[in-house]
């Protein structure tokens, strides 16, 4: 008799259906109390909702001395040109419009007089404006893409979104705050030229003109900016929601708009803000260290966020825990989301400390030392992990599948109703960009920009000397500054870098493992080293000639065109080489045709045999397959271990209180129970049904190959 598969051992077919009956009656029973009815994929997974990393390093754990912030802006549809932002001069008494920063999808902004890249686009042709505020006489030049990036004086941002306690609501969504943090950002980058400056601006602005988050309710009401100036200081800013006035509080008024501090990150120290505050212990007498709202303190305190009593630990007291908070209300917490980002940095970059993976966020520390300096491209590679050849390793097990990629879909129906968490690494699908920016010490001040996820990309730069007139912001429009997500041809000439690499990252999960390891790592990192030894080249000539501003524009515009041409080529190279299920023509075989079958492991893992005609299944086990490969046994059987045990400083979280009376539950499993056994007789007329069905369109296929 036909038997399931379990692990790659085989179960009675009677004992897998009485199985299958418990798992049903419980996930009907969990349904009942949640119902999917009230999932809409239209907003419970809003593809607006982001999770972006940042990190953030001082000046001494830098090989040249320099400071560098970084941003992964995972964001499933955004914007992702760069534009060229002109420094300018404005008349005395000129106001400064303040458009909406939600949105990020193309076009995130429809503004040509700030930059001719900003025009409309895809049937929006206005963006809403929430107010205005007096123009500085003069603005600095800046890069600039989903956010704003890095401006002519070296001063660079990075951006994490976090959940807070205190929510503001835009003016145009019928509350009175005026900036999200896209908006604050680039005013800042207009102004300033040190990071001080641009916290003051930022806590300011947001202070008194009203700050609103990206994303909906506690889970989007708080931003992180991590900011680095040519000077070589590095800090990190957190801003959230104000604090209304009230008839019993009038203090503060027009500086209730919005909360915040910012703590400079040690110059020997790295700090990584993965959707969460970092920011502990907040000293308003160190003022080396420390900027902070003036009211902060009193606010919160009328907040009820704070008793008063004790050191002001910003993250404890403005955020909510994320190991019991649910940035969506009908999913269970994913604490590990943020606290794996934070353990694969720490562990980077500072092994001897041991730190270990939690999921508690409250147990990691600020920042940590640096033990062996890093370079820019020591920080690219940062971002490129899937955990390989740790017990998180994203390139083994079921969810892998059998070519072992470490790409993850997120949301969907599926997770309503088995909710859960997998990991979570700084490099995923929906990454529309990541950039890491470098300024102070000996380096050239740039931002360096990989278009959509950084496993697969390469990073290209973008000088801020090259914002200088003498530059004139020059760089490959069309390559880098053209396009949006909403529309592709393959006739209208090259389309730009982002599709290039996007296709490849794709294109991938073909054959993830064979494709990646064969061609796409190691292109990664020849055509990375290459750009690197280019560019440094550009500026040692730079810094001799006397057009060292158009020089850097000129050789980062033909940069950015060889990578994009490059990566076309090498798209077009790995559509020969996989398909169909084959590798075709070969370095080594050029004129034959392999079949790349399944792996060995995997039918191994799935109980593959004789009979396997018909549908199997399998279900969760810790035995790792014999046949897998040597090494990634060894990682595998690693994790298994790890996978019984608790983790370090772990709690179980307490299960949340029941929405209905007592004596419901029981009621709703037997009825459950009831729906299930009639569920199960109308499946199998159904079932039938479906067979006979399938039959007969099975006449009318014909295989010939």
């Amino acid at each position: 008799k036909h038997q399931g598969v379990h692990g790659g051992a085989r179960i009675p077919l009677p004992g897998l259906v009485a199985a299958m009956a418990m798992r049903g009656v419980a996930s009907f029973g969990l349904l009942l109390l949640a119902p999917v009815a009230s999932y809409d994929p239209d907003h419970d997974f809003n593809a607006e909702w982001d999770g972006c990393t940042s990190i953030v390093v001082g000046r001494r754990g830098t090989v040249d001395g320099s400071v560098m912030t970084s941003h992964s802006n995972d964001c499933a549809d955004c914007d992702w040109r760069m534009a060229y932002v002109p420094a300018r001069d404005h008349p005395e008494g000129a106001m400064r419009t303040v458009f909406d920063g939600k949105g990020g999808q193309y076009p995130r902004l429809v503004d040509p007089e700030r930059s001719s890249t900003l025009t409309a686009g895809a049937g929006i042709d206005k963006t809403n404006i929430t107010g205005k505020i007096p123009q500085a006489r003069h603005t600095f030049a800046l890069w600039e893409s989903s956010y704003s990036l890095i401006n002519e004086k070296g001063l660079a941002f990075g951006e994490s979104t976090c959940s807070a306690h205190l929510i503001g609501t835009s003016i145009l969504d019928g509350g009175d705050a005026m900036f999200a943090i896209r908006q604050l950002m680039a005013v800042a980058l207009e102004r300033c030229e040190t990071a001080r400056c641009a916290v003051q601006t930022m806590g300011d602005l947001g202070a008194k003109h009203g700050f609103y988050g990206e994303d909906p309710g506690k889970g989007g009401a708080g931003e992180s900016v991590q900011i680095v100036d040519a000077k070589g200081e590095a800090w990190v800013f957190h801003i959230s929601g104000g604090v209304p006035a009230s008839q019993a509080s009038s203090k503060w008024r027009g500086q209730r708009g919005a909360l915040w501090a910012a703590a400079r990150v040690p110059d020997d120290h790295i700090a990584v803000v993965a959707n969460n505050f970092i920011i502990r212990v907040v000293d308003p007498e160190d003022k080396d260290n420390f900027m902070l709202h003036p009211g902060l303190f009193e606010l919160a305190q009328e907040a009820g966020l704070w008793d008063g009593e004790g050191p002001f630990d910003f993250m404890k007291i403005m955020a909510p825990d994320i190991k019991y908070f649910s940035y969506n209300a009908l999913l269970p917490p994913i604490p590990m989301y943020t606290t794996m980002r934070q353990w694969w940095v720490f562990r980077s970059v500072a092994p001897g400390l041991g730190i270990q993976i939690t999921d508690d966020a409250r147990a990691y520390p600020f920042s940590v030392p640096v033990e062996k300096k890093l370079t820019h491209l020591d920080m690219m590679d940062l971002f490129r992990t899937h955990y390989e050849g740790t017990q998180f390793d994203m390139t083994l097990g079921a969810l892998a599948g059998p070519f072992q990629s470490p790409n993850r879909l997120e949301g969907g129906r599926g997770m309503m109703a088995f909710p859960g968490q997998f990991a979570r690494s700084p490099s995923i699908p929906r990454t529309s960009y990541t950039q890491v920016s470098q300024t102070g010490g000996e380096s050239e001040p740039a931002v360096w920009f990989a278009p959509d996820c950084s496993a697969s990309s390469v990073f290209v730069p973008f000088f801020a000397r090259a914002l200088l007139p003498e530059g004139a912001g020059k760089y490959d429009v069309a390559a880098y500054g053209e396009g949006s997500m909403k529309e592709f041809s393959f006739t209208a000439g090259t389309p730009p870098a982002w599709w290039a690499f996007d296709f490849v990252a794709n294109w991938m999960d073909l054959s993830y493992k064979n494709m990646s390891q064969m061609y796409v790592y190691p292109k990664v990192q020849k055509l990375q080293h290459e750009v690197a030894a280019r560019a440094a080249a550009a500026v040692a000539s730079a810094n001799q000639g006397g057009a060292g501003a158009a020089a850097l524009a000129e050789e980062q515009a033909r940069l950015q065109r060889h990578v994009t041409d490059e990566w076309w080529s090498f798209a077009a190279m790995l559509v020969v080489r996989y398909n169909d299920g084959f590798f075709n023509f070969g370095e080594q075989a050029p004129q034959k045709v392999g079949p790349i079958g399944y792996p060995a492991f995997w039918l191994e893992m799935t109980g593959f045999d004789r009979e396997s005609y018909f549908p199997t299944w399998f279900s969760r086990t810790p035995a790792v397959p014999q046949l897998l490969d040597v090494q990634e046994r060894v990682v595998a059987e690693r994790a298994a271990d790890a996978a019984v045990k608790p983790l370090s400083a772990a709690a179980a979280v307490p299960a949340p209180a029941p929405a209905l009376a007592t004596l419901a539950v029981p009621m709703m499993a037997a009825a459950a129970a009831a729906i299930f056994v009639a569920g199960v007789a109308l499946g199998q007329s159904l079932g039938r049904r479906a067979a006979e069905a399938e039959a007969a369109r099975a006449d009318y296929l014909k295989l010939s190959c």
